[in-house]
């Protein structure tokens, strides 16, 4: 069979064109829609980060309160654990020269007489001793800095001058106490 056609081509031009014409604007407002939705989807996210932000703002303005808070608590803390060391400190002093004393009585051998003894802040926990004595023999002041050189509390042992004046003898000793 043949076909013959019957409608003018500027007809048939026009509807193919109108033809187009819809799927190009069918084409167009999917693509639209689609952009619409994708702006949204963007404009949705965007929003929700600003709340978000927003949220985590105020979150931290109340944290920030809270580090204050701590900071100035801690300063507290510090400044009665300094009144405390003092305190402790104070109380440990207070029998540390008793029992320095206690230990130095005993490491003079019997003949040896302490003339004067001085003492001076070497550290926090340690004190330097400075000390005139007289000795029945040069065997009792070897024996004195023997004794001392084994007590590990005593350090920095040095021996002064010995002068003998009949039968004593005169010297001039330093050594240091540490408590530990």
């Amino acid at each position: 069979m043949i076909k013959v056609n019957l409608v003018p081509a500027e007809i048939l031009a026009r509807a193919k064109q109108r033809q187009m014409l819809l799927q190009a604007a069918v084409i167009g407002g999917v693509m639209a829609f689609v952009l619409v939705g994708v702006s949204f989807g963007h404009w949705y996210g965007k929003h929700a980060l600003e709340i978000t932000l927003a949220a985590d703002e105020a979150e931290l303005k109340r944290l920030d309160r809270v580090v204050k808070q701590v900071e100035e608590l801690e300063k507290a803390a510090a400044a009665v654990r300094a009144r405390l060391g003092v305190i402790e400190g104070l109380l440990l002093g207070r029998s540390y020269y008793p029992i320095f004393m206690s230990e130095f009585a005993r490491s003079v051998p019997a003949g040896v007489r302490v003339n004067s003894m001085g003492t001076s802040a070497a550290t926090a926990d340690a004190i330097k001793l400075a000390i005139s004595a007289v000795a029945n023999s040069s065997d009792d002041i070897a024996a004195w800095v023997k004794t001392l050189e084994k007590n590990p509390k005593f350090s920095v042992i040095e021996l002064g001058p010995v002068t003998a004046a009949g039968s004593t003898y005169n010297f001039a000793m330093t050594a240091t106490y540490t408590s530990n």
